[in-house]
């Protein structure tokens, strides 16, 4: 039997229900019930916990919610970085962009997410938060095998945070499948440059 629980914003659901999988957009695990018929155990359904949702400058900061849609989160990003337009539009389709979030595709770190690449070469930060305790970390920190990665028991993703780029930065992505869109990666790569008088000061490649 699946349990699903509808989590209104308190933490504490999290750290009364530790192995309890979140579930939001349900467009990776939806995936892993009617094709691979997984036994996923119980949800912690946050799909409409409105803080999670957030997306805003902070700052010299991009905060995107954990909670906040593929199609908002790429669109923030690609106001902000217009060279990650035709990674955004290439991201799945529509109605997945509309349904998938980009603290999701993060947590589940599955090697065909294109966030990652993008998110780590913007040196990205990732939230983590326990009950009252938050911790942040970069986000090319956070995975440390093949869908693995440092969440402890009960902690969750709360959020992105990701600097704008500053003048002189150059940002690129590019994304090769078998298809031009609406297909998985075989290779995306992401590159993130701070160029000073024509010279590299510092690069970042995911």
């Amino acid at each position: 039997d699946v349990r699903v629980v509808i989590a209104v914003g308190d933490p504490a659901l999290r750290l009364a229900l530790p192995q309890a999988r979140l579930l939001a957009g349900s467009t990776d695990i939806g995936l892993w019930v009617n094709k691979q018929f997984r036994d996923v155990g119980d949800l912690i359904y946050v799909g409409q916990v409105a803080e999670l949702r957030t997306v805003e400058e902070r700052g010299d900061q991009l905060w995107i919610g954990a909670g906040a849609s593929l199609e908002d989160a790429w669109r923030a990003l690609a106001a902000r970085a217009p060279t990650l337009t035709d990674c955004w539009l290439r991201f799945a389709s529509t109605p997945i962009r509309h349904a998938g979030t980009m603290g999701g595709n993060v947590a589940n770190g599955s090697p065909i997410g294109d966030g990652a690449p993008v998110l780590i070469a913007l040196d990205a930060q990732i939230v983590l938060r326990r009950g009252g305790r938050e911790r942040t970390l970069p986000l090319a920190d956070f995975y440390v095998d093949y869908m693995k990665n440092r969440l402890e028991p009960g902690e969750f993703v709360r959020a992105l945070h990701v600097p704008l780029p500053r003048p002189g930065t150059a940002v690129r992505c590019w994304k090769i499948a078998k298809r031009y869109d609406c297909d998985i990666s075989a290779v995306c790569a992401a590159f993130a440059l701070e160029l000073d008088a024509g010279r590299v000061r510092a690069v970042r490649l995911a």
